[in-house]
């Protein structure tokens, strides 16, 4: 059976959208139909019901999905350890990160480029939950991302980074509180959508429920530079990783919530085992060299070593 087909399945199951799964694929709509109706065909299952809020798995489509997921993930670690075992490394490498790591991602990649200069190499923004997804699908082959177990699979390598912290962001002008929970009490509170950043999400839910702080948030966006456009506009104040001040304008402020454990989280390299130990070996030793560059710089925030 054909991979494409199988992949077009889950996207379409996971987005539920056929303009968002056609474009994630990287295919028109047309064909993304097209696919689907083959696979539906080759199986002799109506696995989508297509109506006005969108494409909905059908109760056979359901029961049908995670054996098309087990299939992908069996086909694309078979292919790995062939390239494992032959040596012979993919033509290109995928790369994702998040704002926590901006700067670092930024950074291996700039090096990476010079190591592997015949390598193809994709620097992508996503949250971590798209990211572990990825890494499971073999999609992704490096993500800079919260920590992973890898500890129990031989798929996935990972490096500790760094701990990242969340920060209070507020306009400048703003009256000074002495504490976090006072900001939260005067000016409403905007937040990234769970959708867009699951783990930021809960890890500002386990501190507010830690400081038994109840606050229904005002508004919600879709990315951080949405988040600090809207703080700067005095709309109100947000909860963000501590490094969205690299990317964030002059006219805001970050206070960091330190020495608070359910305000900090840590950040991984991860990778893909099968990758040639050749670049295994220029992956650890580029983590060495962003540890070495954003520790003396002072531009991280706690690195791990």
């Amino acid at each position: 059976m054909d991979t494409r087909l199988l992949r077009a399945f889950i996207t379409l199951a996971d987005t539920a959208n056929y303009r968002e799964a056609a474009s994630r694929l990287c295919i028109s709509q047309p064909a993304l139909t097209k696919q689907i109706k083959l696979l539906e065909n080759q199986l002799g299952i109506i696995l989508f019901q297509r109506g006005r809020h969108g494409a909905v798995l059908t109760e056979s489509g359901q029961a049908l999905l995670p054996y098309a997921k087990q299939a992908i993930n069996q086909i694309m670690e078979l292919l790995n350890q062939a390239i494992a075992l032959g040596e012979k490394p993919p033509l290109s490498l995928n790369v994702g990160f998040g704002i926590s790591t901006f700067q670092e991602a930024s950074f291996f990649v700039a090096r990476l480029r010079e190591k592997l200069p015949n390598i193809a190499i994709q620097l992508d923004d996503m949250p971590s939950h798209e990211m572990e997804k990825q890494l499971q699908e073999h999609q992704l082959h490096i993500a800079f991302t919260r920590h992973l177990d890898t500890a129990a699979t031989k798929t996935l390598t990972s490096q500790k980074l760094k701990q990242e912290v969340l920060a209070l962001a507020i306009a400048q002008g703003h009256q000074k509180k002495s504490t976090i929970n006072d900001y939260l009490a005067q000016y409403p509170l905007l937040t990234l959508r769970a959708q867009r950043g699951l783990g930021l999400y809960q890890q500002i839910q386990r501190y507010l429920q830690s400081e038994g702080v109840k606050i229904t948030p005002l508004q919600e966006a879709n990315d951080i530079q949405t988040l600090i456009a809207l703080v700067a506009a005095k709309v109100g104040v947000s909860l963000v990783p501590y490094s969205a001040r690299h990317i964030s304008r002059e006219d805001i402020c970050f206070i960091p919530i330190q020495h608070h454990k359910q305000a900090q989280w840590q950040i991984d390299v991860v990778w893909q085992s099968s990758l040639p130990k050749a670049w295994q070996t220029v992956i650890y030793a580029l983590i060495d060299e962003v540890h070495k560059e954003f520790t003396d710089n002072n531009n991280s925030v706690i690195p791990i070593y």
